[in-house]
């Protein structure tokens, strides 16, 4: 390998940490603007209103801040810029890019599937399978080329995985039909729990590879009775979904409660390798939200709770605790590893997480009270009021940390 290769084998990463950064921005300034528009309704821009930017705000955050760090975990993970692929890899995160923005124009302008986080169809939906059908191409050409150098079951790992995300283009096309909807508990409307565990488990899945391809050194704690919890995890996953239910029987109450002893198993196994400098602060915030994640979605589950909380406040600040919490630190992690860049400063990072849980609490609240009675619906009262004010105020110093972020990422 000559002297220049580990700067060449960082330039698609660090592109693609750069478009993910700069999409956070984009996604946090959507999110203020929502939280100022259920303030004062007035501000909408003629057809932009509330409504078309919902799809812009939630599909910026999924597919560009927490897509794009995997997208160059990939790039790390094939060795594209060791591959004659290199020149192909800014052109593969530019595309994914450009076919945000087309979405992101399409939702704005009235155009979408109707599902969320799946709102992509006509061109916006070919322009997405474009840029993926781009990013295997590169990803494939890299693993042709760079396969003869791995050893072990590296290189069957990475075929199995070219072969896996070939069929990601036309699962996309079929999960993005209006005609085709995942299973719900029909006697509410809410998701079954093990639709929840499912999609828990893929989470779960990517934060045991996270240390072991590329992110860290070591071997980790993770024996076989950890591995083979995970995959009757996914068998019992598996069977509930067939089987379907509601959150008043044991079984999908049990798929929910298989969750709970992952918040500590992750945590435990990642103690077992060597990080990269700059990472610890984001481990621990993994670690924190990880947890707090998982318990409070199995409570939100029960009966009792989630009839009362799902279409409140109280869904949205379990989404926010997901997406601003637990991935924004994971993806931030995930850059850092992959990068050698720190990400943040001990203030801005603090003041992130400080808006985060102020956040969170006060949706909660929020959640809780208008799930109680409908009251609020017809005269909105100072509790409500002052919680939005609230939401926007974290919203605006989450903004600003993003950009600061941004602006030090580029100048770093």
């Amino acid at each position: 390998m000559d002297a220049s290769a580990p700067m060449r084998e960082r330039d698609g990463v660090m592109l693609a940490a750069r478009h993910a950064l700069a999409w956070l921005v984009l996604g946090n300034a959507a999110g203020l603007w929502l939280a100022l528009l259920l303030i004062w309704p007035g501000l909408q821009l003629g057809e932009w209103t509330y409504g078309r930017w919902v799809p812009v705000h939630l599909n910026v955050q999924l597919f560009g801040w927490t897509s794009l760090p995997l997208v160059a975990w990939l790039l790390h993970i094939y060795e594209v810029d060791r591959s004659k692929a290199a020149a192909w890899a800014p052109a593969a995160v530019w595309a994914w890019t450009a076919a945000l923005a087309l979405g992101a124009l399409h939702w704005l302008t009235g155009n979408s599937s109707g599902k969320i986080f799946l709102d992509w169809q006509g061109a916006s939906l070919w322009g997405l399978i474009a840029a993926m059908v781009v990013l295997w191409l590169v990803l494939a050409v890299a693993w042709r080329e760079r396969a003869a150098t791995w050893r072990g079951g590296r290189r069957s790992f990475a075929l199995s995985g070219i072969v896996v995300l070939a069929t990601v283009p036309a699962a996309m096309v079929y999960a993005a039909s209006p005609a085709v909807y995942p299973p719900v508990d029909a006697t509410t409307g809410g998701p079954t729990g093990a639709s929840l565990l499912g999609s828990t488990l893929v989470v779960i899945t990517l934060m045991m590879m996270l240390p072991r391809a590329g992110a860290a050194t070591g071997r980790g704690r993770a024996g076989w009775w950890v591995w083979t919890y995970l995959a009757n995890c996914w068998l019992i996953f598996g069977a509930a979904e067939w089987i379907g239910g509601t959150h008043f029987q044991f079984h999908q109450i049990g798929a929910m409660l298989l969750l709970v002893p992952w918040a500590g198993l992750v945590p435990w196994d990642w103690a077992g390798f060597a990080w990269p400098a700059g990472s610890r602060v984001w481990r621990l915030a993994v670690f924190g939200w990880w947890g707090l994640l998982v318990l409070s979605g199995v409570i939100m589950y029960l009966p009792g709770v989630l009839d009362r909380v799902k279409f409140t406040q109280g869904l949205v600040a379990h989404s926010h605790l997901a997406m601003a919490g637990f991935t924004t630190s994971f993806c931030a992690l995930l850059v850092v590893a992959l990068t050698g860049r720190p990400l943040g400063g001990r203030r801005v990072v603090a003041a992130w997480h400080v808006a985060v849980l102020v956040m969170l609490a006060v949706l909660a609240v929020l959640g809780w009270r208008e799930g109680g009675a409908a009251a609020w619906m017809e005269v909105p009262p100072g509790w409500r009021t002052a919680g939005l004010h609230l939401r926007a105020a974290c919203g605006a110093v989450m903004l600003s940390a993003s950009i600061l972020w941004l602006k030090n990422w580029r100048l770093s």
